[in-house]
């Protein structure tokens, strides 16, 4: 790449980093988090010389393990930790995935595999088999765990997902920020966010033909509006999730921030698949 180019790629990703540098959703202490009781706490685990972190708050019967997206952190769920109905409902989790947050940062798990492996574990505990949501990339990590333990995995939610590999190609910031120089003036998360990026329309190809073998409840929830997934998402999924537990709810008026600008929404969704799969629950 010529000097002059790299240059002018230099100035857009570093307007485009700057612009996404702040987070869509509330950051700070447990404390201004959760002003009032009940407040998550922090745990961790060893898997594979890592250390795995996520905030945990006990409650009803069930129990729900949320994923965030690339980048972000286990923050990025606070609203739902917080929420009356699904606390009432099981015990919440939330999760830093690998490489992100307290959880090893820098260390990412690009595959999909790898991934699933790595936040197994939490899986398993009160109120198992366990109901997955995940956001954007956080989406197909959580297909991938009821993919791989579909005995663990009671039922999954997937908000703005980015489940089809059909229009998941890196973008062109994807791509900039593979130069040495781009990636090393862009904020470290987005460089960490771009080795999930970079290998990820493979790792959904991988995932095509197992869709059909879920037989667990799975939500999918596409914005109209999204400018980060394609909102033809939604028709992806109701050509691969099998019949009759899948469901696709299209959303009009949003974009990728459903999950914070319509959260009421989203808790509705989650508490429809608690429902849903009451009567089969072990």
């Amino acid at each position: 790449m010529k000097i002059k180019a790299l240059l002018a790629v230099f100035v857009l990703v570093s307007s485009f980093v700057a612009g996404a540098g702040n987070p869509p959703y509330p950051h700070g202490s447990v404390d201004e988090l959760f002003p009032t009781p009940p407040q998550p706490v922090e745990h961790s685990y060893r898997i594979d010389d890592r250390t795995i972190h996520y905030w945990q708050i006990a409650g009803g019967p069930a129990r729900i393990l949320f994923l965030h997206g690339t980048p972000g952190d286990w923050q990025a769920w606070a609203r739902y930790l917080a929420d009356p109905e699904l606390q009432k409902r099981a015990t919440l989790i939330a999760v830093d995935r690998p490489g992100f947050g307290a959880s090893d940062p820098g260390r990412v798990a690009p595959l999909m595999a790898d991934q699933a492996r790595l936040l197994a574990p939490l899986l398993e505990g009160v109120g198992a088999p366990t109901v997955v949501v995940g956001h954007s990339l956080g989406g197909p990590i959580a297909a991938e765990l009821a993919m791989r333990y579909p005995q663990q995995v009671r039922a999954a939610v997937l908000v703005a997902p980015s489940i089809d590999p059909n229009t998941e190609q890196p973008r062109w910031y994807n791509r900039a920020m593979t130069f040495w120089l781009v990636r090393a003036i862009a904020p470290a998360a987005f460089a960490w966010s771009n080795d999930e990026i970079m290998p990820l329309v493979a790792e959904l190809q991988k995932q095509t033909p197992r869709w059909a073998g879920l037989k667990m409840p799975v939500t999918v929830v596409q914005g109209e509006q999204d400018e980060l997934v394609d909102p033809r998402t939604a028709d992806y999924a109701e050509q691969v999730l099998p019949k009759p537990n899948g469901k696709v709810v299209r959303v009009a008026d949003q974009g990728h921030f459903v999950l914070w600008k319509r959260p009421e929404l989203v808790v509705h969704e989650i508490v429809d698949v608690l429902n849903r799969t009451e009567a089969s629950k072990p």
